[in-house]
């Protein structure tokens, strides 16, 4: 806790600047939790000048040889596919020599042409596609305005994009439409469109008032899951973010202080009015949202105040063996459950919990001794049996099996 506590005036370092470049979509999936919890849509995206103004600001408070991720979002970002080339152009510009920064475009695929394609590739823009499934999965819970399923139109823009030569991840939200089948899911994924990596999300509640929304799944179950798929994929090197940053602070021996870059000081996001703030969540409802670029204003706002979600200022914790790896989760979880962004989430906790049991048993059953255990056999894992856990799994800068957003100072 002091070394944590000496933070409180240390100046935030990013890592991900997240750009909601637009708050509307031309799908309307009843998931989402950004467009329905934006207060004052706008039809424009985020000004050029807003984007060069931010953008600069992103370089000034950043290690240039730290890794760093401009990542294009919002809304779907390709409605308005000439910001996103501005935003390329800006980042060539204002990037220091050797800056170790890489942009991720998140889509959903459907704007995707063959020239868009060509495009990005050529500039090794990253694009995480979103996709739940195959078409009878996908098209539950991701239509269009007039309620025609989307996954025709974004199988069509992924092999676009593969085509083209662009490193395409896919992004799956794991809820009740498609938790029975997830292995089998992502089987198809890795055979039919070989992705770099694979997100595998939570489903949260779609806005504040949804909090029992029918398709989310319980703590335990998600954690279950996830670890089933981890466990059958990683010798494939299948990078599946959360069970990686879950993992990797106890492979490396090291604590993880924040869940979240918001609370740790890295994570800048800007919205199609051009307001900034740590959160995109938050930012979409208007809190936690300033318009001057000013790193003091930012940390009083944000860090002083965010950097103490983190399990060691929390009694709740206290005993949890699960409390190095934790982190606490979203502000924005603990919100919409217990109406305090500075409350435990309690989600995360329950499946992190049952993450840290799930591979304690999972190492346990790789290094144990043959044959008959004594009852007071112990044993303390060193770094290469804590690394079987991994597989052939590993986080690699400058490509998409690597973390946005969850990248801390810790």
């Amino acid at each position: 806790m002091p070394t944590e506590d000496e933070k409180a005036e240390v100046q935030p370092s990013f890592t991900l600047l997240r750009i909601l470049l637009t708050d509307v979509c031309n799908l309307s999936c009843s998931y989402c939790k950004v467009i329905p919890n934006v207060l004052a849509p706008q039809a424009e995206p985020t000004s050029d000048d807003r984007l060069a103004e931010v953008i600069e600001f992103f370089f000034a408070h950043s290690e240039p040889g730290r890794p760093k991720i401009i990542h294009v979002t919002g809304g779907e970002p390709t409605l308005f596919f000439e910001q996103v080339r501005h935003i390329v152009d800006l980042k060539h510009r204002l990037e220091r020599p050797g800056e170790n920064c890489w942009i991720v475009l998140g889509t959903n695929a459907t704007l995707i042409r063959a020239p868009h394609a060509a495009f990005l590739a050529q500039n090794d823009v990253k694009c995480i596609v979103s996709m739940d499934g195959p078409e009878e999965i996908h098209d539950k819970l991701r239509r269009n305005h007039g309620g025609r399923g989307s996954w025709r139109m974004v199988d069509a823009g992924v092999r676009r994009l593969k085509e083209a030569g662009a490193e395409v991840s896919l992004s799956m939200v794991l809820g009740q439409h498609n938790l029975d089948h997830a292995e089998d899911v992502i089987g198809w994924f890795l055979d039919e469109y070989q992705p770099t990596g694979l997100g595998v999300n939570f489903m949260k509640p779609p806005t504040p008032d949804q909090a029992d929304y029918d398709q989310l799944i319980g703590a335990d179950a998600y954690a279950d899951r996830m670890y089933g798929i981890h466990k059958a994929f990683r010798d494939r090197g299948l990078f599946l973010e959360l069970v990686y940053r879950k993992l990797a602070p106890f492979v490396e021996q090291r604590y993880r202080f924040h869940d979240c870059g918001a609370a740790g000081g890295t994570n800048l996001n800007v919205d199609a009015k051009g307001n900034v703030g740590p959160c995109k969540s938050f930012l979409v409802m208007d809190r936690l949202a300033m318009r001057t670029l000013d790193i003091d204003e930012y940390r009083s706002a944000v860090v002083s105040e965010w950097r103490k979600r983190s399990p060691i200022y929390y009694r709740h914790c206290d005993g949890c063996s699960a409390r190095a790896m934790c982190g606490n989760g979203c502000a924005y979880d603990a919100m919409i459950h217990s109406g305090d962004e500075m409350a435990i989430d309690v989600r995360s906790c329950q499946y992190t919990r049952r993450f840290n049991r799930l591979f304690i048993e999972d190492l346990f059953q790789q290094i144990r001794p043959s044959g008959h255990i004594a009852a007071r056999w112990w044993h303390i894992p060193d770094r290469s049996e804590r690394q079987r856990l991994m597989g052939a799994v590993s986080a690699r800068p400058r490509t998409l099996s690597y973390s946005i957003g969850h990248q801390t100072l810790d």
